[in-house]
């Protein structure tokens, strides 16, 4: 059965040699060309077209995902959208609820090899300076925090460095995102139903009248418990407790003054209810455990766990281990997290005839957080011990400045301030007791931090050669903060600040119309959450290096192709590695200190267009990170941190062939992972199939229909290396079909 699969993947790629147009096609029934900042881009938008493109980003390796794309292969989140990108690797736990502070146990995306990837929604980051949910994992990035797909109108994916504007903590790239507008009236109305109870539905009207413009909408989707293919006995097994419900409400209002004045007004909300299912179990160890109940049952055993030190203390190299703890969390049914996102945001624009939108704004985000999971006996899982419950609460509110000036044809100065207000609260983990009634409390935390930025570039043009160089000041202010341990145990969390001034040089070259190169280097800076700061084995210092970015991108009558080269060097990165005891320097234990890195990584992609109905399309890339073991850490026992190449696939081979003629439209993707470490997923290479087809039945009405995993495959994006191998299985083969209404 691989070898057809790898057979199929070949005949993939090599029909896909000689394509064109390997991202977005345009739609059939509209021109065959975008208009953007007055330049037009047959088939597709060129990244270099953009608002972005053309005044702030200099270069790069750029994905353009359009909403004409996304409303044709109908992608239902933004993971959904950017998963087959080349060098994009979007990790997941195969449900929609996750577990604050664990990153393991959450949705995670990185760009090449690297996580630390920053999110832009209309050019506003999504983040929060005092805390972050997968802050274990020095990450940012808050996947659970996107607003529904159906409110873009294009997402640009940006893999390394390619502009002083977007920080100097994007290490690996920037998902930058841009809501639609309400510039021409019209409702549409959508529902679709598929696999496991599937719903979504979705409602918006958008308008123009006079001055004011608006867009509002509303969209639900819920499912019930996923079903996947089981590694060890290849069956399709039910994902107990791995339901969800989820609504969207989305709301923008533009008053434009005149031409050159506007204010907006926009705010985004959304409220997750998932059952927390945390793992999957392992059917191997299956009739060792009801033959234990049995022998509870009858008298014959008082315990399930032989170790009365309690299940977490066995090995993983021990038989028991897998039974009594993977099983252990399938008793847990009924536990749930909830999830809600609440952002406001005014902008005031203030534009020139250049077209180079200057505006302030101020916004206000925030993010509540809380889990009620249930914990079952050590001693016997089907008696519940305790409930565990957790709450946490992020805000972020500030203001962003941008003013640009084209001071002459070839010259374009771009400048910000950015200063924002970060709050986070948590009490995590207490206890209650229902048989009882007693409640503990739990740990508490409460962070305060205040962060400046402010940075200016010069886009400069010579003939074919364009150079940005660009200078960033980045002040990270004290963290103010205090804990509280179960223990009822205070410690302080106040840290001093951090700062420092980078820099970065940005250039382009057109050899033609067809052909191009782009370099950059980029000075780089990350200040550590105070969290991380207080479980540090010495000083934590900020993370500095510096990334190199190098590609080339060209076309030829009906092909395209590219190649990009990164690296990042970081003399001083975080990660939670062994280091020796503080009472006990012959003892290890696992905590946060700065060491050296490495991420390098590759890329190269090709398409071909055969005609203007037909056109396939290929790539390949690789991201791999060397770890320098330096001050003071040893290899006595593996982290997280030491095993970042073994917990992701190592190579990504994609492929799709498109078909797109009048009214109906269709398309294969293939995904073929390989380099996974068999110790932790449960195989060490994975080929997915997913299908598409869109049909316009007349102007008003659309049909639409997926399926996803088409050969059922069993495998995993995400492994935990404690939970054992295939503890996160993602969705067996499942169907959505669906109808869309415009008028």
């Amino acid at each position: 059965m691989l070898t057809k699969k790898k057979k199929l993947l070949v005949l993939s790629v090599l029909t896909a040699i000689a394509s064109v147009d390997f991202v977005c096609n345009a739609n059939a029934e509209e021109l065959k060309s975008y208009k953007l900042n007055e330049m037009i881009v047959e088939g597709r938008i060129d990244p270099n077209s953009t608002y972005d493109g053309q005044i702030i980003r200099t270069g790069g390796d750029v994905t353009v995902i359009t909403s004409q794309e996304i409303e044709k292969k109908h992608y239902t989140s933004v993971a959904d959208a950017i998963k087959r990108l080349p060098g994009v690797d979007v990790q997941t736990a195969g449900y929609k609820a996750f577990e604050y502070d664990y990153a393991d146990y959450q949705d995670e995306v990185s760009i090449n090899g690297d996580r630390r990837v920053v999110f832009l929604i209309d050019g506003k980051r999504i983040t929060n300076e005092a805390n972050s949910s997968a802050n274990n994992h020095y990450s940012k990035s808050q996947m659970f925090a996107m607003i529904g797909i159906q409110n873009i109108e294009r997402i640009e994916v940006i893999k390394g460095a390619s502009a002083m504007a977007y920080g100097s903590d994007a290490t690996g790239g920037v998902i930058n995102i841009i809501t639609k507008k309400g510039n021409k009236s019209h409702t549409t109305l959508d529902a679709a139903y598929g696999s496991w109870g599937t719903q979504k539905y979705a409602v918006s009207n958008a308008g123009k009248k006079d001055k004011l413009s608006w867009i509002v909408s509303y969209n639900k989707d819920k499912r019930n418990d996923m079903k996947y293919k089981d590694r060890e006995y290849k069956k399709t097994r039910t994902y107990t407790n791995s339901s969800y419900d989820e609504d969207n409400t989305f709301l923008k209002l533009d008053y434009e003054f005149d031409k050159h004045n506007s204010l907006e007004f926009m705010h985004t909300y959304k409220n997750t209810y998932a059952m927390y299912p945390i793992m999957a179990p392992d059917y191997s160890s299956l009739s060792q455990l009801i033959n234990d109940f049995a022998a509870i049952d009858a008298g014959l055993a008082t315990q399930l766990n032989p170790n009365t030190n309690g299940y977490n203390k066995l090995p993983q190299s021990d038989p028991a281990w897998n039974r009594y703890h993977r099983w252990w969390y399938v008793f847990n049914e009924g536990s749930f997290t909830k999830n809600r996102t609440s952002n406001y945001d005014l902008k005031y624009t203030f534009k020139d005839d250049d077209g180079i939108e200057n505006y302030i704004r101020v916004y206000n985000d925030e993010n509540r957080y809380y889990m009620n999971r249930n914990r079952p006996k050590f001693t016997d899982f089907r008696v519940l011990d305790y409930k565990q419950l957790s709450w946490a609460k992020e805000r972020s509110n500030g203001v962003n400045l941008r003013y640009g000036k084209k001071l002459d044809d070839n010259n374009i100065i771009y400048s910000g301030i950015d200063y924002s207000n970060n709050s986070f609260w948590q009490h995590a983990y207490a206890s209650y007791y229902p048989d009882t009634g007693i409640f503990k409390h739990g740990n508490y935390k409460n962070i305060k931090r205040d962060v400046w930025n402010a940075f200016i570039q010069d886009k400069i043009k010579l003939d074919k050669f364009t150079f940005t160089p660009g200078v960033r000041y980045n002040y990270y202010g004290k963290n103010s903060g205090s804990a509280l341990s179960n223990k009822n145990v205070a410690s302080s969390l106040d840290t001093g600040s951090y700062s420092h001034l980078t820099l970065g040089l940005f250039t382009n070259y057109d050899f033609n119309d067809n052909h191009r190169m782009y370099a950059s280097w980029s000075q780089l800076y990350n200040a550590p959450y105070a969290t991380a700061i207080a479980s540090a084995a010495n000083k934590l210092e900020a993370e500095k290096g510096n990334a190199y970015t190098l590609g080339y991108s060209g076309s030829i009558s009906k092909s395209t192709f590219g190649a990009n080269y990164t690296l990042t060097k970081l003399d001083n990165t975080f990660g939670k590695f062994t280091v020796p005891s503080d009472t006990d320097p012959e003892l290890f234990e696992a905590k946060v200190t700065n060491v050296k890195s490495k991420v390098t990584s590759f890329c190269l992609t090709y398409g071909y267009r055969f005609d203007d109905n037909w056109s396939v399309n290929a790539a390949y890339s690789h991201a791999k990170t060397d770890i320098e073991e330096n001050q003071g850490t040893s290899d006595q026992l593996s982290t997280t941190d030491d095993l970042r190449n073994s917990l992701h696939y190592n190579n990504k081979y994609t492929s799709s062939v498109n078909y797109d003629k009048g009214k109906f439209s269709t398309g294969f993707d293939f995904t073929f992972y390989t380099g996974m470490n068999a110790k932790y997923f449960s195989d060490n290479e994975f080929f997915i199939v997913d299908w598409h087809a869109n049909y316009k039945i007349d102007k008003n009405w659309n049909a639409y229909a997926l399926v996803n995993n088409l050969t059922n495959r069993a495998y995993e994006t995400k492994a935990v290396a404690v939970e054992g191998i295939g503890a996160m299985p993602m969705e067996g083969i499942n169907f959505l079909v669906g109808v869309n209404y415009s008028f």
